[in-house]
C-alpha cells in the first residue's frame, strides 16, 4: 500500500521508456542509435544530441532525461486544462449548530421563557433551511414536526380534542405540527406519518404515496430518532420530481442529529411542553 502514491502516468511511464531505451542501445548500430536519439530528442537536437563518438550510456541518459521531461509537460498541461473537481467532503453538512447549541444549553436552564424561545428559534431556522435545500418558499413548504407525548399527560393538559394529535396506540398519542398555521396536517398526512413510522429506517424517502394512499401527496420525506420513538420530521410534497437525489442527500446529511436530538428526553419533553402552550 506505501508504494501505492509511485503507481501513476509518470512514474510509470518513466521507467517503461528507459527501460525500452536500454535495450534499444544494447541492440542498435551506433548509426540507428544516433538517429532514434535524434528523434527523440527534437526539438532540442542542437543542444542534446550525443556525437556518433559519445557511448551508448550518453545516449541513454540524454534519452531518459528528454522522455522525463516530455511527460512532466505533457501532466501539467492535463491539469492546466481539467475542469477542477469539487470534493465531497466526508462529514454531514450540518445546519442550525448555533441554533442547536444554543437550545440545549437554554434546556439545562430553569427559564422557560428562554427555553421557548430558543426552542422555536431552533425549529423556524430548520424550515428554512429545508425550504432553501429544496429551492422552494418556506410558506409553501409542507413540513410537519412529530412528537409523541404519553396518553395520560395528554388528557391532564389537553382538554379537546385536537387536529393536530392523533392516537398512535393505547398507551401514546402524536403530536403532529406546522408552524405555518396555513399548512395544518390532513387526515392523509396523519396516516402517512404512522405508516412511516413503522418502517425500520430512520432516514428514508417515498414516491409512491400517492398511488398507496390515494390522496394529493406525491411524495415524501421522513427522519426520526433511533430507537423508541419521540422525535420526527415530514416533508410531503404535492408536485412530482422535487426530491433529487442531490437534495435528497443534502437533506439526510443536514437532518441527521434529529435521529440523535430525540434521545434526549430533557429536550423532547421541553418541545412537547412549548408545542402544548404556545402552538396547539
Amino acid at each position: 500500500m506505501k508504494f501505492r502514491k509511485f503507481l501513476n502516468v509518470t512514474y510509470v511511464s518513466s521507467i517503461l521508456g528507459i527501460f525500452s531505451f536500454i535495450i534499444l542501445t544494447a541492440t542498435l548500430s551506433k548509426d540507428s542509435l544516433n538517429k532514434v536519439t535524434g528523434l527523440i530528442l527534437f526539438p532540442f537536437t542542437e543542444k542534446l544530441q550525443p556525437n556518433m563518438d559519445s557511448s551508448r550510456l550518453i545516449h541513454w541518459l540524454a534519452v531518459s532525461i528528454a522522455l522525463i521531461f516530455y511527460i512532466l509537460i505533457t501532466k501539467g498541461l492535463v491539469k492546466l486544462f481539467q475542469k477542477p473537481v469539487k470534493l465531497r467532503s466526508s462529514y454531514p453538512e450540518m445546519v442550525c449548530q448555533n441554533e442547536i447549541a444554543s437550545m440545549l444549553d437554554a434546556v439545562d436552564s430553569e427559564d422557560d421563557v428562554k427555553i421557548n424561545e430558543k426552542i422555536i428559534t431552533f425549529m423556524k431556522k430548520f424550515d428554512e433551511m429545508v425550504a432553501e435545500i429544496f429551492k422552494m418558499d418556506k410558506n409553501d413548504l409542507k413540513s410537519l414536526w412529530v412528537l409523541q407525548i404519553n396518553k395520560d399527560e395528554y388528557h391532564k393538559t389537553i382538554e379537546k380534542e385536537n387536529d393536530e394529535f392523533y392516537h398512535n396506540d393505547h398507551k401514546s398519542i402524536l403530536m403532529i405540527v406546522n408552524l405555518n398555521e396555513q399548512m395544518k396536517p390532513t387526515e392523509e398526512d396523519k396516516r402517512i406519518i404512522r405508516w412511516a413510522l413503522q418502517q425500520p429506517n430512520p432516514q428514508f424517502w417515498d414516491d409512491r404515496v400517492k398511488r398507496n394512499f390515494n390522496g394529493e401527496n406525491r411524495e415524501f420525506v421522513f427522519v426520526r430518532n433511533y430507537g423508541e420513538f419521540r422525535l420526527g420530521y415530514a416533508l410531503l410534497f404535492k408536485q412530482q420530481h422535487m426530491i433529487t437525489e442531490e437534495k435528497l442527500q443534502h437533506f439526510q446529511a443536514a437532518s441527521s442529529y434529529l435521529m440523535l436530538l430525540g434521545k434526549i428526553d430533557n429536550l423532547t419533553d421541553k418541545m412537547i411542553k412549548y408545542i402544548l402552550e404556545k402552538v396547539v
